[in-house]
């Protein structure tokens, strides 16, 4: 589980410091190839006072997992807290995805790791959060299916093609540039984030509302 023997201040500079010159060093190296000390470069602060404000490297990375993801079911519990149309719903989950992982250029990246690195840093606590998301959308999909406008489909599915896809538009956009330079297309006429959001919802919504329910 995520430790709780230590009283974080997010308020604290201090604390925002840490936790942003974390970020860029887990983004950049992953959690094996990233080192205390560079955080405490990036941060301006001496080892000493990272250990006092947060902890070690490992209880900063659990940290920075723990806070990406509770955001993310944070703002999808204010979004569909009062939200019956299972459309909305889902077009909910897809937009704050997208809008999350727009804006948070690190996190992602280091979330990818994370999962390609085997997910060895995935406390309980940690899962709990993912598992808030995850219930959003097996929610939506299960209303929507019990009214009769989707047809009946493993949310799994759903919520991974969502997340994955904009996980990998997240991180992927230097490469989207090259690929455009390589087949003599501007970089501005790829596909941005909020085009991919999008196309999921349209996707998704022929797949589950097979009759046209929708129009």
């Amino acid at each position: 589980m995520l430790r709780q023997e230590r009283f974080i201040d997010y308020e604290s500079g201090t604390v925002k410091r840490i936790l942003a010159a974390a970020e860029t060093v887990f983004a950049e190296k992953g959690f094996f190839g990233a080192r205390i000390d560079d955080i405490a470069a990036l941060a301006d602060i001496n080892k000493s006072m990272l250990y006092y404000h947060i902890g070690n490297k490992e209880r900063i990375y659990e940290v920075i997992l723990h806070r990406h993801f509770k955001k993310i079911a944070d703002a999808l519990e204010n979004a569909l807290m009062d939200c019956e149309d299972p459309i909305e719903g889902l077009r909910a989950v897809v937009d704050i995805h997208a809008a999350m992982f727009d804006s948070e250029d690190k996190t992602p990246r280091t979330v990818a790791h994370e999962l390609a690195g085997g997910s060895r840093h995935m406390t309980q606590t940690i899962l709990d959060e993912y598992v808030r998301i995850h219930s959003f959308t097996a929610s939506i999909a299960r209303r929507g299916v019990e009214s009769g406008l989707f047809r009946d489909v493993d949310p799994s599915r759903i919520h991974i093609m969502v997340t994955g896809t904009l996980l990998v538009m997240a991180i992927n956009a230097p490469f989207r540039n090259l690929l455009a330079k390589r087949i003599d297309q501007s970089p501005a006429t790829m596909p941005s984030i909020d085009d991919m959001a999008e196309f999921l919802m349209d996707v998704i919504l022929k797949y589950l509302t097979p009759n046209d329910s929708t129009s």
